[in-house]
């Protein structure tokens, strides 16, 4: 299990009821988001919804797609895409994640450099905690942050796509401040990236205890596709 700690404090208090009625405000906006729907056949009662941002400004919305149900639970597809940046962008996935239920399904597709380390942390804390079932597969460069949200899921729920490339680091950031602060700012950081991404990937076969040394070293370890499924045993077929 992920140690979150370091990133719980913004999720504690948010219970389901807290959930649901913010993301009934959220998608009822008009200057939000809101859910669309449209049926897939004209006599089909199934329906294909998606979150939709009206304002097209952001290019890293992260869209969620209810698209059925399977063993009397809802089925989502969310798409991670580009570089992740502020947290806004991502709230009807974390909003999806906290509401679920245990015979709900999302699988979440990741294909992105890595970003902001606190919208990363926040998203893997909101699948470390869902009460659903969460897949997570790496479809082209899973990166830095990226690869945190895609190590978060459980062992048997993590894949990759055959061109898929991961990459595990150390964070990085900008030094700003008192040098004080940020050589402690630092230090945080670095025990939040290893009690998080670097120690699920290490316990789960992702990296080998050697690369994880280098890691702290400040190198970056890129495993192709290829190489990840066969330390996992996986055949790749996603």
């Amino acid at each position: 299990m992920l140690d979150m700690s370091k990133m719980w404090y913004t999720l504690e208090t948010l219970s389901v009821d807290n959930v649901s009625a913010g993301t009934e405000d959220f998608t009822s906006s008009n200057s939000q988001p809101v859910l669309s729907k449209v049926n897939t056949t004209a006599d089909s009662d199934l329906h294909i919804c998606e979150y939709v941002d009206p304002s097209k400004q952001s290019k890293a919305y992260c869209p969620v797609f209810k698209v059925g149900v399977h063993d009397d639970g809802v089925c989502y597809v969310a798409y991670i895409s580009g570089q992740i940046t502020e947290t806004d962008n991502y709230i009807a996935l974390i909003d999806t994640l906290m509401t679920m239920n245990e015979h709900d399904f999302i699988t979440i597709y990741i294909d992105s450099p890595g970003g902001y380390v606190s919208s990363g942390g926040l998203i893997a804390s909101a699948i470390d905690s869902c009460k659903g079932t969460v897949k997570t597969i790496a479809r082209g460069l899973c990166a830095s942050a990226a690869a945190l949200i895609h190590s978060s899921a459980k062992r048997e729920n993590i894949t990759v796509t055959p061109f898929a490339v991961m990459l595990y680091h150390m964070s990085s950031h900008s030094d700003f401040g008192v040098s004080t602060r940020i050589e402690q700012s630092a230090a945080k950081q670095v025990e939040y990236v290893n009690s998080t991404l670097l120690s699920k990937a290490l316990e789960d076969g992702h990296i080998t205890q050697e690369e994880f040394a280098k890691i702290q070293t400040g190198e970056d370890i890129i495993i192709p596709a290829a190489e990840w499924l066969k330390r996992t045993s996986k055949g790749g077929n996603e």
